[in-house]
């Protein structure tokens, strides 16, 4: 990282310090996709959130069929002007779908974006929805081509999660979804892929352990 980054980012961690300390409630963002916009008015789970943590300001971020490269190119407004204390970064299932970069691609972005939030002061709090996929015995993933089998993106998204984690001291949330499953159930699913409120509250739950050993402990 340059010198220029790094007092971009020194000013950004001193203004979530700044804040917190002058008075403002501390906000937490949650970016990501359709897994994070979806729910409906009131029903999000960061709606869930703010419910559970009065003492924060919860900023739903999230933008129906965005991509690691579409969340990396609008972390500036997303995120980073929001100065929170943390982000929960819900990235890489449109990704998966779609197969169109190699998961070396996806990686550079993935860290691009979580790099960008830690150098900034934030804690980063990773959730996903491949975290228990693992590589099969005897079977090599090329990372450097696309279009590779859907269940090699979800175990090399699995992989590179888990890397960042260890790297960046990030929290982490394997399965956003464990709670819901399985899907289609009309009390807590929209559609196929999308929970509707009552699940959001499910997700809001199994996220919000992790979240809580990320914030500071003055402002709930």
């Amino acid at each position: 990282m340059n010198r220029k980054h790094l007092i971009a980012g020194a000013a950004l961690a001193f203004g979530c310090w700044a804040g917190v300390q002058g008075g403002e409630a501390p906000r937490i963002v949650c970016f990501g996709d359709s897994l994070t916009s979806c729910g409906g008015e009131g029903g999000r789970y960061s709606d869930m959130l703010q419910q559970s943590l009065p003492g924060y300001v919860v900023v739903n971020s999230g933008v129906s069929g965005d991509t690691l490269a579409g969340g990396l190119a609008r972390i500036d407004s997303a995120v980073l002007k929001h100065r929170p204390v943390c982000v929960i970064v819900g990235l890489g299932a449109n990704d998966y779908w779609r197969r169109k970069r190699s998961l070396d691609d996806l990686k550079r972005d993935y860290e691009a974006i979580v790099s960008r939030c830690h150098d900034a002061g934030m804690r980063v709090l990773i959730i996903s929805c491949f975290g228990n996929d693992r590589v099969p015995d005897g079977v090599r993933i090329d990372f450097g081509r696309p279009g590779i089998p859907l269940e090699h993106y979800a175990a090399g998204l699995a992989a590179i999660e888990r890397e960042l984690v260890r790297k960046y001291s990030c929290g982490y949330v394997p399965d956003m979804q464990c709670g819901i499953l399985p899907k289609g159930r009309s009390d807590l699913w929209h559609d196929r892929n999308h929970p509707n409120a009552a699940g959001n509250r499910i997700v809001a739950d199994t996220l919000l352990p992790e979240l809580r050993k990320l914030l500071p402990p003055t402002a709930e």
